[in-house]
């Protein structure tokens, strides 16, 4: 998608957004963001994205108004959908209103068709917000500090809030609209969306529908003396261990070293007696691992899996095991699946492998893990991962993700208490797909990328990098002990399709040349954060318009973008 830059000039300052075919991003009124993006997607019956083809992207801009209509067509449905903005400066304000249509020729079924609003978190995380209900009832609320499991705000019918001094009034049409807080998929916003979770799903849209919904957005105020103030800081922090997440179809000698492998096994992951052979020659002998289990008969198969890894002479330093139902996600009010639960399978896992500490927590996202939070007491440490594509896989979307990772590691810790962060893949592909069917497969004639697939090229790109270097900081920042980045092999590999390491690669290896005591951290800015120790360092710049990882070693540099 062409993605273009336009201005509109106020008396108090100037209304800055980009457009993207249908899509408003970045929204600045008087340099400050109110708006992190307004889209209207469709999504299936498995929360997959519905495909779509453009068949006009009009713009018009003419003294103090600014138009756009953007009409696309449904990949693999007759379904036609027009989305038309229009943004008019008045004075010291700026009035936005946005329409959707769409028009269905075919019965299909949808989980979602309409608006989602993203509001950013700078300068809204824990702020007052008043909201007007349908019943045209208002009530005065807060945008959440810590990720909400659940939605926290209901029935919206308008939103009124007030950002570094510039007052934002949002009211709704067409629909029912509630709010999330999509901290939980990594997305660094709160999601205003229809159609409420509550209400039955997937809904049928017949032939002949045309739904219709309008949201207006009212700006005004001055954001002169209240903007967002520029982060200069410096700590001392720790590397955390630098992981590599196995199945047996990943088995092979990375091309670089690390602190060790995260095994994967259970009922839908079966590991042959060759494969605990392979295993053992790409550990070593005294080679460090950890096992993760994911079982539908916790008490038979744990036990085999241990006996079968002794006989091997493999012993795991730390066990985590799951009954499988739970590698599905569930809404924090249920209902959950029959026994036996995660606690079940903590102490079951703790009889069969005695000599090892064991974890508690989710072996899918974070959003499962702060749905179904371990109890105090149990295990001796957490774990769950992340993926940058739940919700968008645009690159300007997966750079966001970063800027929800401190929230999220904020919160496990709450959550945690002081068990020690032991993390899965943080990645920009997603492992396994919790909330539908399974992973989407990528159409290799596509020229766009995709949500919730584990082929995402970017990981052996430039891009992998930049997102794991600053992943690997942010970790650090918050004590995280250890988290996974990439396989040996597969679609998390750390070598290209002609058989070269990859710039991902390349930063494992810079990584474990750090010194392992403490190194210096110091953020310069929104954007740009080093990591250093006496003659090395890593340099992040998130800027999504243009993304950069330096490493430098001595003398040596190199520049990834």
């Amino acid at each position: 998608m062409v993605e273009t830059r336009h201005v509109l000039a106020t008396q108090a300052g100037a209304l800055e957004f980009l457009w993207n075919e249908g899509n408003l991003r970045a929204v600045k009124f008087d340099g400050v963001e109110i708006l992190r993006g307004l889209s209207a997607p469709v999504r299936d019956a498995g929360w997959g994205t519905v495909g779509e083809a453009v068949i006009s992207n009009e713009v018009e801009a003419a003294g103090n108004r600014w138009r756009a209509r953007c009409v696309s067509r449904l990949s693999g449905i007759d379904a036609e959908k027009t989305v038309t903005i229009e943004i008019v400066k008045k004075g010291d304000a700026a009035e936005i209103v946005a329409r959707f249509a769409l028009q269905a020729n075919e019965p299909f079924e949808s989980n979602r068709a309409g608006f989602c609003v993203l509001h950013p978190l700078e300068g809204v995380r824990g702020t007052p917000v008043e909201v007007i209900h349908s019943d045209g009832t208002t009530e005065a609320v807060r945008f959440p500090e810590t990720i909400m499991p659940g939605q926290p705000i209901f029935d919206i019918l308008g939103l009124r809030s007030n950002i570094f001094g510039v007052k934002t009034d949002f009211r709704f049409q067409g629909e029912i609209f509630e709010m999330e807080d999509q901290r939980n998929w990594s997305d660094a916003s709160y999601k205003t969306y229809c159609r409420p979770l509550a209400m039955p799903l997937p809904i049928r849209i017949a032939p002949g529908t045309n739904l219709t919904q309008t949201i207006t957005i009212t700006l005004s105020g001055d954001a002169g003396a209240g903007g967002p103030a520029v982060r200069e800081t410096s700590k001392s922090v720790r590397l955390p261990g630098i992981r590599l997440a196995v199945e047996p179809q990943w088995l092979a000698q990375p091309p670089v070293a690390t602190d060790g492998f995260t095994i994967r096994a259970g009922t839908q992951i079966e590991w042959s007696d060759a494969d605990f052979a392979r295993l053992k020659d790409v550990i070593g002998r005294d080679g460090a691992f950890d096992l993760e289990l994911a079982v539908a008969d916790p008490e038979s198969e744990i036990a085999a899996i241990a006996s079968r890894l002794a006989a091997h002479g493999l012993t795991p330093e730390q066990v985590v095991a799951l009954p499988l139902a739970y590698m599905k996600s569930f809404q924090p009010s249920g209902p959950w699946p029959d026994p036996p639960g995660p606690e079940d399978t903590a102490r079951i896992a703790a009889q069969a492998f005695p000599r090892s500490r064991i974890g508690v927590g989710m072996l899918t996202n974070f959003t499962e893990f702060n749905r179904c939070p371990p109890p105090a007491g149990i295990g001796d440490f957490v774990t769950y991962s992340t993926t940058a594509i739940v919700h968008a896989a645009d690159d300007r979307s997966v750079l966001e993700t970063l800027e929800a990772l401190p929230d999220i590691f904020a919160s496990a810790a709450n959550l945690s208490g002081s068990r020690p962060q032991r993390l899965g893949l943080v990645t920009i592909p997603m492992r396994s797909n919790p909330y539908g069917p399974g992973l989407v497969e990528p159409d290799p004639s596509a020229r766009t990328y995709i949500t919730m697939t584990d082929r995402d090229p970017r990981h052996a790109g430039p891009l992998g990098a930049i997102f794991a270097a600053a992943a690997v900081i942010e970790a650090a920042d918050a004590g995280v002990q250890s988290l996974c980045l990439a396989a040996p092999s597969g679609p998390f590999g750390l070598t290209d399709e002609r058989g070269h390491p990859t710039p991902l690669s390349r930063l494992i290896s810079a990584l474990g040349r750090f010194d392992t005591g403490e190194l210096t951290l110091a953020r310069h800015g929104a954007h740009e954060c080093v990591l250093s120790d006496s003659t090395r360092s890593l340099t992040v710049r998130k800027n999504p318009d243009d993304p950069v990882l330096v490493i430098r070693d001595g003398n040596d540099e190199e520049t990834i973008r």
